[in-house]
């Protein structure tokens, strides 16, 4: 199965392409014409000469048509993210909506490589067989911090990573939008108060609250970001003690594959010792000989 390494990302290209005007280049102009061509060539040359639209020969309609075509062309390549030229993009559009959007399990796992999820155990299992678990962690406010606070809490993080953490850990983090309408609607409902409606100067303030509110996420495009850190445990880990002589044997070259073979433990007690160890992990963070106990 192909492997897929995310840290060895080359570029396919590295914008070269010479610019005709701002930022825009001839594979940007040749993006824009493309509709507009092949407009042409449908009205022009697949079409029949004497194919008429609502009393209308379609053939006249050609420049029009084409001059729409060019403009969407140009909207895609106005609209082209930063990060990818726009025959790039193109491709992607393209190859987005001419695949499948379901996969079988088999077909997915090239992508995902992803196993078998266990939520009983909560872990998650590759295809090489490591067991991976995940903990949610919440950051301190560190909004009206001074950079006095700032330097402690980032000095406290690094040695905790240098002197505590002595096994493989990701740190992941990813962003939601705000929920603003389920914030502001504990403010709408209370303009069915008794109290609000009866007092025209609070009922004023809450609108004036609301609408506010509103613009203010509009101008800052607030979102919530929610960290993890993930930590994954391979079977190796788990198969024999920790610095005995069969774990050294087991490293050997050639040799290891035979005594891995020979002396490991079954499937289903190595797979309860990843659990185990990936549970206990999340939950203590022990250190690394901790994790390479003998089943």
């Amino acid at each position: 199965m192909k492997q897929r390494d995310p840290t060895k990302r080359i570029p396919k290209s590295l914008g070269t392409d010479t610019k005709l005007f701002g930022s825009y280049t001839l594979t940007d102009l040749s993006v824009a014409l493309l509709p507009g061509v092949v407009v042409v060539l449908v009205m022009q040359v697949v079409l029949p000469p004497g194919l008429t639209v609502g009393g209308y020969r379609v053939q006249g309609l050609t420049l029009p048509v084409a001059g729409l075509a060019i403009a969407f062309g140009g909207l895609f390549v106005y609209l082209t993210p930063v990060y990818a030229s726009s025959l790039d993009w193109l491709a992607t559009f393209l190859d987005f909506h001419a695949s499948s959007t379901e996969h079988a399990h088999e077909e997915a796992k090239e992508y995902t490589q992803v196993e078998q999820v266990h939520p009983e155990r909560g872990a998650i299992e590759r295809t090489d067989g490591v067991f991976v678990g995940m903990v949610q962690v919440s950051p301190p406010t560190m909004a009206l911090a001074t950079d006095a606070e700032w330097e402690t809490k980032a000095t406290a993080f690094r040695d905790f990573l240098n002197t505590t953490i002595e096994f493989p850990i990701q740190i992941y983090s990813t962003t939601q939008t705000f929920p603003a309408d389920e914030y502001l609607d504990r403010y709408r409902s209370r303009f069915d108060d008794e109290d609000v409606q009866s007092n025209p100067q609070l009922e004023a303030l809450i609108e004036h609250y609301v609408e506010w509110y509103e613009a203010e996420l509009d101008e800052r495009q607030m979102t919530i970001r929610d960290h993890y850190v993930i930590v994954p445990v391979a079977p190796q880990e788990v198969q024999f003690e920790g610095e005995s002589l069969t774990q050294k044997f087991a490293e050997l070259p050639y040799l290891g594959l035979f005594v891995q073979a020979w002396f490991a433990p079954r499937r289903a007690e190595q797979q309860e010792a990843m659990v185990d160890t990936l549970r206990r992990t999340l939950t203590t963070g022990p250190d690394r000989t901790s994790r390479n106990r003998r089943l």
